[in-house]
């Protein structure tokens, strides 16, 4: 009986060190998780991205242009416009037009 209690408490106390474990570990990728996080709001910045984008030579638009191609598809995208109003052919000899 004795012997039972005692491979009881050895037990216990194993579990115990593993549960220490486990929570100092987990602290531990909480704090990697919390940098992580700021480092992508970091990164993910809008004016970051903006400047990135620049010295590498990007620029926005100056003219967007959305071509429609005939016979696409069997149907409309949801949510798009399918009056007459709503789309707008580009000009014959649009830039970007692909050669006839």
């Amino acid at each position: 009986m004795v012997f039972g209690i005692v491979v009881v408490n050895v037990l216990l106390a194993q579990t115990s060190f593993r549960i220490g474990e486990a929570e100092r570990h987990l602290e531990e990728l909480s704090g990697d998780h919390l940098e992580l996080v700021r480092e992508q709001a970091t990164l993910s910045a809008p004016g970051r991205i903006s400047a990135w984008a620049s010295r590498h030579g990007m620029r926005l638009p100056d003219d967007i242009r959305i071509l429609h191609v005939p016979g696409s598809g069997p149907g409309e995208p949801t949510g798009a416009d399918t009056s007459s109003s709503g789309t707008m052919d580009p000009p014959s000899g649009a830039k970007g037009d692909p050669p006839t």
